[in-house]
């Protein structure tokens, strides 16, 4: 607290219990590089370090690491310096949320005596697409809550789990000229805009008219504050307007490129997740000219393909694997992975069938560096005894797009075992970008392959917690390569190679999408989202700060 750093230890000691005191909240605080690998919890006027003898005051204070489905698993905190420190690590706990719950005791010299109760907040990710709503009434009964919206951020205030008018919020920040503060709508709403990069203090107060007795002290009332530790990054880039149809269809895990103006869809799932039928398994090849924008042109189709990867070069489309489903009488249907490889050209608007893949590959992804494509990750799914048996691959293989009859030949080996990953050309390497590992669960991982050398190396995690690494996409769009996941994050690789950027948000969060780039922008198309659902709508982000808008009859409403 600022004015009390002034004063000597021993007043501060003797003001403890005093009204000073009462400006004194607790803050949980993680450093969100990626996965944090502890909690700090501080107990001041800011999310910072303060005086460490009033850490004695709050030692009690109970800890909770949010796992899965909400559960809270206990921490254990211990002093450290200027700080409560809980080992995230420790809990197999770094992509959650941590809370924490203490009550102060009976207050108020001078005035009707009250409860102080106090509760905090901290998210272990910077993406607004993973600052979820714990809903916990016992041990965070005061809740706050932002979501993003229109560029501002909607602070919404729930008291047991639901919207409280009139609570006041305070906002503070290094970063900011003067404090934040007002009081929740009636909707239990308070909308700010935070200008800057930084960590936020954000508070929230609401008093219970109740009485009873803590400690053999009787009170009159309890007053809550909760508190939230807010990293934000403002958006640098907003979705732009056009007049694009959305897809007749939602579907997922399907193959997507652009040539020229022109946007490419093909196959894919339009059943629910993990419901696969023949039915609902598309073999479905459509068009939309990006220009124009008036409407999807059916195209010549093909074998109903999953898990497939399209990419476009010289003016053609590639197809790459994919998995067939095959219905069984009384069981769940077969999933078998396809070697199959094929080109579309649009002069002659037919496919032309190639060389196979030497084994069935799906769940994987492609990219193309030069004239040669790569094929990395994945899966083979194979037919036995009616049971999908699942082997993951690590072999990488290219091909020469300029050979009348490309073949494939072994690069090397992966240092992964990975699917439902992304794969980019970029500055003449192959990035691959998370996906799910056979052991170990889901990866924000980066790895990269230099075709000139062979060799890999690893690159910084991707931004985000738990399921962002899963089902993502990636291209490189106006010079900068971008990935974009599952809570609806852009994320952008430094200039430097050293880390990622956010750039802004998806209208229609999703994963198991596709994107390409068009006019110095991203085009975002396909996928689903577990709130929502297939996402049929399309979006546009310019990239970079040479991104020209796009043609006029497309972008104007």
């Amino acid at each position: 607290m600022r004015c009390l750093r002034l004063l000597a230890p021993s007043l501060l000691a003797m003001s403890a219990l005093t009204s000073s005191l009462q400006a004194h909240f607790i803050f949980a605080v993680t450093e969100p590089a990626n996965h944090p690998q502890a909690v700090k919890v501080y107990f001041g006027e800011l999310a910072e370090p303060d005086d460490p003898e009033l850490l004695s005051k709050i030692e009690n204070a109970k800890a909770f690491a949010v796992s899965g489905r909400n559960k809270l698993e206990p921490l254990t905190l211990k002093k450290d310096g200027a700080a409560l420190v809980g080992d995230l690590a420790a809990a197999k706990q770094t992509s959650s949320p941590v809370v924490l719950n203490h009550t102060y005791g009976v207050m108020g010299k001078g005035g009707a005596p009250f409860l102080l109760k106090y509760y905090a907040k901290a998210y272990a990710g910077t993406l607004p697409g993973n600052w979820s709503k714990i809903n916990n009434k016992e041990e965070l009964p005061l809740e706050i809550v932002p979501e993003l919206k229109d560029g501002k951020i909607d602070f919404i205030v729930y008291w047991e789990g639901k919207p409280t008018p009139g609570a006041q919020v305070t906002i503070e920040s290094p970063v900011l000229e003067d404090k934040i503060q007002g009081d929740t709508n009636d909707k239990g709403i308070f909308s700010a805009t935070l200008p800057k990069a930084g960590l936020y203090s954000v508070r929230a107060r609401h008093t219970e008219e109740k009485s009873g007795e803590h400690d053999g002290k009787a009170y009159q009332s309890i007053k809550h504050y909760s508190t939230l530790s807010l990293n934000h990054t403002p958006a640098t880039i907003t979705a732009q307007t056009h007049q694009w149809p959305d897809l007749e269809k939602g579907t997922t895990s399907f193959g997507g490129a652009v040539i020229g103006d022109d946007l490419y869809v093909y196959g894919g799932n339009y059943g629910g997740g993990h419901e696969y039928s023949e039915e609902e398994q598309s073999g479905d090849f459509i068009r939309l000219n990006l220009k124009t924008g008036k409407a999807w042109e059916k195209l010549p189709g093909g074998p109903k393909l999953t898990g497939l990867a399209m990419a476009a070069h010289g003016g053609k489309l590639y197809r790459v694997g994919g998995f067939k489903v095959e219905d069984v009488e009384g069981k769940d249907a077969t999933l078998t992975s396809q070697p199959s490889f094929a080109r579309f050209d649009p002069a002659k608007g037919a496919w032309e069938e190639l060389a196979p893949l030497p084994e069935g590959r799906s769940s994987h992804d492609i990219a193309v560096v030069g004239d040669r494509l790569y094929v990395i990750g994945g899966w083979s799914m194979a037919k036995s005894d009616n049971k999908n048996d699942k082997g993951w691959l690590t072999s990488v293989y290219s091909t020469d797009l300029t050979a009348e009859k490309p073949e494939w030949k072994k690069e090397t080996d992966a240092p992964f075992e990975r699917r439902a990953l992304s794969t980019a050309a970029y500055n003449g390497k192959v990035y691959v970008i998370g996906g799910m590992q056979k052991t170990d669960g889901i990866a924000n991982d980066v790895n990269i392959y230099d075709p000139a050398t062979q060799k890999w190396s690893t690159g910084p995690k991707i931004l985000g917690t738990g399921m962002d690494g899963f089902g993502t996409a990636a291209f490189t769009v106006n010079g900068r390569l971008i990935v974009t996941t599952m809570s609806g994050s852009i994320q952008a690789l430094s200039a430097d190679g050293s880390h990622w950027e956010h750039l802004g948000q998806m209208t229609h969060p999703r994963f198991f999408h596709e994107t390409a780039p068009w006019q110095n922008g991203l085009v975002i198309f396909g996928g689903t989202s577990m709130e929502n659902g297939k996402a049929i709508e399309l979006e546009y982000f310019p990239i970079g700060n040479n991104a020209s808008a796009p043609a006029k009859a497309v972008s104007q409403k």
